[in-house]
């Protein structure tokens, strides 16, 4: 851990032999000669952060999720394993809802022996107990975390629906998981408790969902009644070149649904000039009119995703009030063509 010249003074000569961003506890920081005060003055002038209590890290790397979860790994006792949005973060699968995508993921962690919760209990980390097999534990830059079969799993067992089919989705689309091998769990795990929720999600699982935002559509259509579209629409040239690819659509009435992310779609506004080209493209040369959706459509209290579908497809369905919602969600729809 390098520190700035201005560290000495604070007698912390023997902290750079840790290797560079990692974390270290108070007790390890003690061995090597480091007194309690010197941290604490540390922590003031803003060499290091206390992610957690008795736990430090350089502050340059003290929001990234990763170090972080090292920072974790301290506390954990032997058995317990890092599990659901914290494991899948490690194992590459963003699940984290809209309103908080710019925060850390939440820190949650598994084990079987309620002893070992005991003695984890914090703030910042959430202990669950439940039966946890060795096989279902990996480990993931040094920090033992649930499988992805298990995480996955869990997920889709215990969180919110949306979040859950995003999860599965996630996993199978990144080659982490197979549907047919969570199919198996599920099926050993029948008449336990939130297995229902699970299965219920699993059975509208995709692979082909390359978005979160684009399983929380699927959903969100499926719960109306509405007809499901078809996944990752290929649009090709003259040539046989693939010039476009939709999230997803209806082909009979070439229709074309699409989630716009924040960070790709709704940061800055060249994204949005970008967007109203490629659609107004895309009518122009191939004749499908696109619909654009962001979190709050989709999330939101109003059925405004419901209601494009119904319209577009011609049926008399009146959509209802949805039952899931996320703090903020918009009602606004734009069109872009």
């Amino acid at each position: 851990m390098r520190l700035p010249a201005a560290a000495a003074t604070l007698h912390l000569v023997p902290m750079e032999d840790l290797p560079p961003d990692q974390p270290v506890t108070t007790a390890a920081a003690q061995a090597l000669g480091v007194r309690p005060n010197d941290l604490t003055d540390l922590v003031g002038s803003g060499v290091l952060a206390r992610p957690f209590r008795g736990v430090y890290l350089p502050a340059a790397v003290a929001a990234d999720p990763e170090a972080r979860a090292r920072a974790v790994g301290l506390l954990l006792p032997d058995g317990a394993a890092l599990a659901k949005e914290s494991a899948a973060w490690l194992h590459g699968v963003d699940v984290r809802p809209p309103e908080r995508y710019r925060q850390a993921p939440l820190l949650e962690c598994v084990s079987d022996s309620r002893l070992l919760l005991n003695a984890v209990r914090r703030p910042e980390l959430e202990g669950h107990l439940a039966h946890l097999p060795a096989e279902d534990i990996v480990t993931v830059h040094g920090v033992p975390v649930t499988s992805p079969a298990r995480t996955a799993l869990d997920l889709a067992r215990y969180t919110e629906r949306y979040m859950g089919l995003a999860a599965l989705d996630m996993f199978s689309h990144r080659g982490l998981v197979s549907l047919d091998e969570i199919t198996e769990r599920v099926r050993a795990l029948k008449g336990h408790r939130w297995i229902a929720r699970a299965r219920s999600v699993l059975a509208l699982a995709d692979p082909r969902t390359e978005l979160p935002g684009e399983s929380w559509m699927r959903l969100r259509i499926h719960e109306a009644g509405l007809p499901l579209p078809d996944l990752q629409i290929r649009l090709r040239d003259e040539s046989g070149r693939e010039a476009y690819r939709l999230d997803m659509g209806y082909y009979d009435v070439m229709v074309a649904l699409e989630f716009d992310g924040e960070q790709r779609h709704r940061t800055t506004t060249q994204q949005g000039r970008h967007d109203d080209l490629r659609r107004a493209d895309i009518e122009a040369r191939w004749g499908w009119a696109t619909y654009a959706f962001h979190a709050g459509h989709v999330l939101g209290r109003q059925p405004v995703l419901e209601s494009t579908v119904s319209e577009a497809l011609g049926l008399s369905v009146v959509p209802s009030r949805r039952r899931w919602d996320i703090p903020g969600g918009g009602n606004d729809l734009s069109r872009r063509r």
